[in-house]
């Protein structure tokens, strides 16, 4: 039988053949056994030549409230940043909230975008809802909540240029500064992302069998962009993860004692370590560019750096290539001894000549 689901779609299609051409029409329904009464129906039409005028598809007037919910429950547990991206939709549903799907156009966006800036707010912000907003409404075109037309529409709103990328990162002196400032269990936890970029959320939720400190390795599974990535142990965070006491009756290395579950958040003592540091417009994320910043200026190659960090674009690993422009500059340095001898030699043959 012709009944097949595609993905992202609720809904049974159907696949013929007239004419040696294929033809594909969604049935418009997700239970199966009216959908193999739409299939023999359509079937028999087909078969004995009696072709119906191609039926005018209507949609459902859905609002921008029933696609949020719908979205939600999409990235739930799909997503790790669903949490995160409750607060922007958030955002979304009260600006836009009962208007129609097929009503959204691009003066609706861009009213929301210059409110953002009016109130104050970045430009990041304003983009970020933006994108959030066009996928929300790609994912409503495969659940066949508004057509093409909706979606092209959407999709020709631009982001906002002028968008600061931030990159903080610690020089040396306030690096030592900080871990001087940090408690005992937050010092361990800034040290480990000072020596492996990895995500505050990832170290937390770090339990002792994704260790192996004899290998030196530590292996996440559970990443933000989904994929398995294998993080290198080097000394200075060897002798921290050693020094630290394991409990068997849990198996996170950074917890609550009085609960044995993984700390929620370190948020009130980082914030008291800048305080003691004098370090100003710092934020746990940095500590992750710091990692970055470090290797990139002292001299290893981006698609290594991507790979430790967990990029899975490299065009996100791009913002630390400005600094290894010094190391740049010393690696053609090198080509200078040879390329005097022969600019000497050459020099000397045209005086002899």
């Amino acid at each position: 039988m012709g009944l097949f689901k595609r993905k992202n779609s609720p809904y049974y299609f159907m696949k013929f053949q007239l004419n040696g051409q294929l033809i594909y029409e969604s049935t418009r329904t997700a239970n199966k056994k009216l959908a193999e009464e739409i299939y023999l129906n359509r079937r028999h039409e087909i078969i004995t030549g009696i072709e119906p005028e191609k039926e005018r598809k209507v949609l459902q007037k859905f609002t921008f409230n029933e696609l949020t919910e719908r979205y939600l429950s999409y990235t739930d547990g799909r997503l790790k940043s669903h949490s995160r991206l409750k607060s922007f939709i958030k955002k979304l549903i009260k600006t836009f909230g009962n208007i129609r799907l097929d009503d959204f156009n691009l003066i609706l966006i861009e009213n929301m975008q210059s409110e953002i800036i009016k109130n104050n707010l970045s430009v990041a912000y304003a983009n970020r809802l933006t994108a959030i907003l066009k996928r929300m409404f790609t994912k409503a075109l495969d659940w066949e909540m508004i057509n093409e037309g909706v979606l092209k529409r959407i999709r020709s709103i631009k982001l906002i240029k002028g968008e600061v990328k931030r990159l903080r990162y610690l020089d040396e002196d306030e690096a030592e500064r900080l871990i001087g400032n940090c408690g005992d269990n937050l010092r361990a936890i800034v040290i480990t992302a000072l020596n492996t970029g990895m995500r505050k959320s990832e170290i937390l939720r770090l339990t002792w069998d994704r260790v192996d400190l004899k290998n030196r390795i530590i292996l996440l599974d559970k990443t933000k962009n989904g994929e398995r990535r294998e993080i290198p142990v080097n000394e200075t965070l060897f002798g921290v993860l050693s020094g630290i006491v394991r409990r068997i009756d849990c198996g996170y290395i950074f917890f609550n004692p009085k609960t044995l579950r993984p700390l929620d958040n370190v948020k009130k003592s980082f914030a008291s370590a800048l305080r003691k540091s004098h370090i100003l417009d710092f934020r746990f994320h940095d500590l992750r560019h710091t990692f970055a910043s470090r290797l990139v200026m002292k001299g290893i190659d981006l698609t290594t750096v991507k790979e430790l960090l967990g990029h899975k674009d490299i065009k996100m690993t791009l913002r630390y290539a400005h600094l290894s422009a010094p190391h740049i500059k010393d690696a053609v340095a090198i080509l200078d001894d040879r390329c005097k001898i022969v600019a000497v030699d050459y020099k000397e043959e045209i005086n002899n000549s």
